[in-house]
């Protein structure tokens, strides 16, 4: 077993991935109301597996925010764990099975920084407009700057998520208020502080669920395109100078999804022309 399992009070847990309740790969079983240790363990077998065969968001965004090797952390050890099976499945390979894709979706997440440099726009809008030719889908989030220039640029369909109704004043048939209660568990196992967002930021957060896994966020765009003033293109290199696009970013990096960040340059329009082709 490549990832080690530690005690929350007896070891050194601070680079651990915490699988202890409430995580969402904690145990849903007790041991007393629902059986001994060895019999919850295998009931929790049951249920992950159950869980992944129906790729529910917010298992699977947790799983796959594991990095290799890393160890995790609950309250067991060295006594038997839920944990052991979590890391059973990831040296099995889950997180690879997670992000396979077949066939091409068509879709794309337009997003990004509203301090977006007006020639980046420009570039935005033509990209936006030459995806549309291809019949590619729009998933964004109708806030000033990258999003609402990608959405002037398409032409063709797009899915635009609002954080709360009346957001900017937007509406229309391809506005979608309201993230659901998933999209926000989403987001909170993937920001590093969540408790200490507002409400209102955890609306803007659990937007971004939607924007790369769709509206029931179980189907992931193809690929990300955005601009952050540092470049970011995954979530190991997510700062607080990426801002709230960060959040996408991230998520789209754990479940395998291309990230091309505009920031980076002409060279990452090859990049994008690649994976269209």
């Amino acid at each position: 077993m490549t990832h080690a399992i530690l005690n929350l009070k007896t070891d050194d847990c601070r680079h651990a991935a915490y699988v202890a309740r409430p995580s969402p790969l904690g145990n849903p079983y007790a041991i007393g109301p629902d059986g001994d240790r060895d019999a919850v363990i295998e009931r929790y077998r049951h249920w992950l597996t159950a869980r992944l065969a129906e790729r529910d968001p917010v298992v699977c965004t947790a799983l796959l925010g594991i990095r290799p090797g890393q160890p995790l952390s609950c309250h067991c050890a060295p006594a038997g764990c839920h944990a052991e099976v979590i890391a059973e499945m990831l040296d099995g390979g889950v997180q690879e099975r997670l992000r396979e894709r077949g066939n091409p979706s068509l879709r794309y997440a337009g997003i990004g920084s509203r301090s977006t440099p007006e020639p980046v726009l420009q570039v935005m809008r033509k990209v936006a407009h030459r995806l549309s030719e291809l019949g590619y889908t729009l998933l964004s989030g109708g806030a000033a700057g990258a999003d609402s220039t990608f959405e002037a640029g398409c032409f063709g369909q797009k899915e635009i998520y609002l954080p709360w109704p009346g957001f900017r004043h937007l509406q229309g048939r391809h506005c979608v208020t309201l993230p659901s209660a998933e999209a926000f568990r989403v987001a909170e196992a993937v920001h590093p502080a969540w408790k200490r967002l507002n409400d209102t930021a955890q609306a803007l957060m659990a937007r971004n669920s939607h924007q790369v896994l769709g509206a029931d966020l179980r189907s992931p765009v193809d690929f990300v395109v955005c601009w952050t003033p540092d470049g970011c293109e995954s979530e190991a290199a997510r700062s607080r100078a990426t801002g709230g696009t960060g959040q996408a970013i991230a998520l789209a990096d754990r479940w395998g999804i291309p990230v091309v960040n505009l920031a980076k340059g002409k060279a990452v329009l090859e990049r994008l022309a690649s994976f269209v082709a």
